[in-house]
């Protein structure tokens, strides 16, 4: 059943089993991988975020080994903030239930250590997967 959203300036339909919150946060699972890496450097935890058009926000997180900063990354993103994370094998955090609201941007929020010892991928191949989109054009492919 749908339901319109009561605030003023607000027509985001939402299906009823989502809470109409001004903060939503909803977890991604990801594979994890376990290496041996002590070579590699640290585990660090990536987290990225979703924000539509009414800023509803929800975030993921993936783990990496080696070193990265954020910076790393902005030559490579769409106007040095967005990516869309299916370009680089990342799963999306728009939501299913969809509305005028709803893009495919995402923006890296935060690299800091990890508490796990498991990991996605080195960061090397991160920086690999996103140079490739970008180098492909980041909406190559994209509906």
């Amino acid at each position: 059943m749908n339901t319109k959203a009561s605030n003023p300036g607000v027509s985001r339909t939402t299906d009823q089993k989502l809470a109409f919150l001004p903060l939503t946060i909803r977890p991604v699972q990801v594979p994890r991988r376990r290496r041996n890496h002590e070579a590699d450097g640290p585990v660090l935890k990536v987290t990225y975020r979703y924000t539509d058009a009414s800023n509803y926000k929800y975030w993921g997180e993936f783990h990496v080994v080696g070193m990265l900063k954020l910076d790393d990354l902005r030559p490579h993103l769409i106007d040095t903030e967005f990516f869309i994370p299916e370009r680089i094998r990342l799963p999306s955090l728009v939501p299913s239930v969809k509305n005028e609201d709803d893009h495919l941007l995402h923006t890296f929020e935060e690299v800091a250590r990890a508490d796990s010892m498991r990991y996605e991928m080195p960061v090397k191949e991160l920086i690999q997967r996103i140079r490739l989109a970008n180098r492909e054009g980041w909406f190559a492919g994209m509906s």
